[in-house]
Order: structure tokens, then sequence, then C-alpha cells
């Protein structure tokens, strides 16, 4: 199972059409592999379950279509926090912070109150076929764009396509980017393929602290969480926060704790404009939580356009446990190959 490759689209007729299936609540009668019920105090809960009974996602249409359970034999890859469970923004207009996976605009755009239905709010939803579960956003008060998800669990591998698309449903141009935030425990090790083309000398950078503010370096990159082995950046999260970034091209990027390790493919675009330090992915990590980042171009949308941001994720299980850097590395290797070669930027 693949998911769409990204791509612009003329959608205005398309969005209509999908919001006219969303129906006040789903249909009592799901589609196969569809399951609603109460997830840690939230009771729209939405879940996709394999046919072997070993992976199953978790989907919370109330705050945001977040994904606040990616799990394999019962053990889930991404963090839950116990202080948000069953809050709504109705609820908490000021907002409060949850684990798992969400996606938005930016990353320029976050903390803007104004905005935090895009991501924190109720997104309307649909489970137009099996294995399938399909949320959309209320338009962004500041863009105008509008954000759908669609997230599709293979019945035979557990496998998750995801696909994130930004509409432009306002009247005017937009040019704009998209930017998922998955949150997994702390402890555990990053994986990433450096680029053999890179804007950072390292193929890597760290965020350092200035006496104006931080910034990513990427000529002498150094942190004792950090080890690389020829082409590939190990990343412990543990101990003094820390972030770093790296414009990678390989199409994926891996996160593994204990014996999970969860697996993230997603499109990357050559000679595309990326914001910010212009990376790809970025890693932060505390004692406390794990943060891996991804980011899509900056595209520009005429008024009915859309992009897709695409990513395939995979949980395998191993069988010994991660401790160690040496054992991290030899995990990389259970990784597949991308599904997504890099794409021309349009």
């Amino acid at each position: 199972m693949t998911p769409l490759r990204g791509n612009r689209w003329r959608v205005a007729g398309l969005l209509a059409l999908w919001l006219a299936l969303v129906p006040a609540g789903l249909r009592a009668a799901l589609p196969a592999g569809v399951n609603q019920g109460v997830f840690l105090g939230w009771t729209n809960a939405l879940s996709l379950r394999d046919d072997h009974g070993k992976c199953a996602v978790v989907i919370v249409p109330e705050i945001g279509g977040r994904v606040l359970s990616y799990s394999r034999g019962g053990r889930n890859a991404l963090l839950e926090n116990p202080g948000s469970q069953g809050k709504t923004l109705a609820q908490f207009p000021e907002g409060f912070w949850v684990g798992g996976y969400r996606c938005d605009f930016g990353p320029n755009l976050l903390g803007r109150p104004e905005r935090r239905t895009v991501w924190l709010g109720p997104h309307d939803v649909v489970a137009p076929r099996d294995q399938t579960i399909e949320t959309a956003s209320p338009s962004d008060m500041v863009t105008g764009l509008r954000l759908l998800k669609s997230f599709t669990l293979d019945p035979d591998t557990g496998s998750l396509g995801v696909v994130q698309r930004m509409v432009n449903a306002a009247p005017n141009p937009a040019r704009q980017n998209l930017h998922d935030r998955t949150l997994c425990p702390a402890g555990g090790f990053l994986l990433l393929r450096l680029p053999k083309q890179s804007r950072h000398r390292a193929g890597w950078s760290l965020l350092r602290a200035t006496e104006s503010g931080s910034r990513f370096d990427g000529e002498q990159p150094s942190s004792p969480n950090a080890a690389v082995f020829g082409d590939l950046l190990v990343v412990q999260a543990a101990g003094v926060p820390g972030k770093l970034g790296s414009d990678t091209d390989a199409g994926w990027v891996a996160y593994v704790r204990g014996r999970l390790l969860f697996v993230k493919h997603f499109q990357t675009w050559r000679g595309a404009a990326y914001a910010g330090a212009g990376h790809t992915v970025e890693f932060s990590w505390s004692d406390q939580m794990a943060a891996v980042e991804l980011f899509s171009p900056l595209t520009a949308l005429a008024p009915g356009q859309a992009f897709d941001f695409p990513e395939l994720w995979q949980l395998i299980e191993l069988k010994e446990g991660v401790t160690t850097f040496e054992d991290a590395r030899a995990a990389a290797k259970k990784i597949p190959a991308s599904p997504f070669a890099a794409a021309d930027s349009r």
C-alpha cells in the first residue's frame, strides 16, 4: 500500500464533494476495520486494526484529527500525556498539551491563539471505505487554508498510509508549507540517513544558543547524544534537551525504543524551497519526550488548488531491545527502502 504522490490539484469541486460526505455523526455501520469508541477519555475516537490483531491506530477528531496511538503488540510508539485525557478546546479554550501526532501549516504560524481550531479543535470526520479514516479542519483564520488528512491501514502488514493535504479555500493565492510533529516516549534513538549533498557541511546541524537567541550550526555540530556512522546519524533522546535538523533526502526517518522500530517514510522534493533552516527533518529531545518533525516545501497555491504531503508509517518488531548506539546502528539495517523517490520541485 502506497499513499498518494505529492501533487498540486485543483480541488474546489473535490473539496465540496468531500464535505458533503461528512455526516453529523459517522454512520452506524462502519466499514471493515474501522471502529468507534472511547480512548483515554475521548468519546468519539476512531481506530483501525489489521487483520492479524497486531497493529492498530487510534485517531481523535475532537482534538485536531490527531493520531494518539500507533501500536504493535499493544506497545504504543507514540507518547501519551495522561494530563490531557478527555480534554477538548471547548472546555479549555486557552489550549492544552497533547501527545501523539499532529499536522499544521507553518511552523511560522505556531502558537497563534486564533489558529487553535486547526491543530487542536474538532475536525469533521468520515470513514469512506474499509480501513480508512479521513478528517478535515475548519478554515484557518490566518491563511484561509484547510487541512485534510487521510489514514489507511494495510490490513495485512499494519503499515499506515498518511496523506496530508492543504487546500486553498480562500479567494486569494497562498504560499505555505505543511509541518507534522510526532511525539514519542524518551529514551530511544533517532535514525537518519545523511544526504550526499547538503546545505550543511556536516549533513546535519545542531541548534545552539547565541547572544541574540539561537541558530543551527551545520559546520561543526557535536553532541554527546549524537553519533555518526558513515552516512547514518544516531541520536539518543535522553538527558539535557537538544534539537537538530537535516535536509536529508533519503525519504525516511526512524525512532527505535526497546524492541519497537518506528519508521516514517515521506516525500522530498529536489530543488524546492524549504522554510526556516531548510530542513526536511528536525528532531528535539528531553528526558520526557522525543519529537520527530517533518516538513514539506513551501508551495504556492491558487484559489481551489491543493498540495499533498504523503507518508508511510511502519512498525517493526526487533528480536532484541536497543540500548546502545551500536544497537541502534544495527537496527537501521532493518529499515525497508522508502517507497518515495525524490520528486522534482514544481
